[in-house]
């Protein structure tokens, strides 16, 4: 089991070197996933979506949604990554909104250029959604087959438990 901040370092670490996470939602049309590119500002994760998405208007209706981050591997050993519970919302706070928007420009450049064209039409057609985790899963084979351990943010708990099956 790891300390808790190394498992918060650690989690940090998945979040920092991936790019694309799958959310997943579930509404009465049934459940759905969608890959998205995402920025984060610690356990926080923001990402654009054009708000007509099927993912997008199921969080109008309810804010539940769990994430998966994780790279492709062949080697069941080298599997790592995160499995996250949480709520999910599109920013309406104008601050916040800029704020999430810097971090997403700065994770990806492309994304000034959509400054001109028919690519600022589609951003302006975008908004910006934060996925606030309420649990963190580290999943990591390279400790053990299996290998699980669970993170309760602060805001929500003060410790964290550990499942290694």
């Amino acid at each position: 089991m790891l300390a808790r901040s190394e498992l918060e370092a650690t989690i940090l670490e998945e979040l920092r070197d991936h790019t694309v996470l799958s959310l997943a939602v579930n509404s009465e049309d049934g459940p759905h996933a969608v890959s998205l590119m995402y920025a984060n500002d610690g356990f926080d994760i923001y990402w654009l979506s054009d708000p007509k998405t099927r993912h997008s208007n199921y969080l109008t209706s309810s804010s539940s949604a769990s994430v998966t981050i994780a790279a492709q591997h062949k080697d069941f050993q080298e599997i790592h990554g995160l499995q996250m519970e949480g709520d999910a919302y599109r920013i309406s706070d104008p601050g916040e909104e800029s704020a999430a928007f810097d971090l997403l420009v700065a994770r990806f450049p492309f994304l000034n250029k959509f400054g001109a064209g028919n690519l600022a039409r589609h951003l302006g057609a975008a908004a910006i959604y934060l996925f606030r985790p309420v649990t963190l899963t580290l999943i990591d084979n390279s400790r053990g087959f299996g290998f699980k351990q669970t993170l309760i943010p602060q805001e929500n708990q003060h410790e964290c438990a550990s499942n290694s099956s």
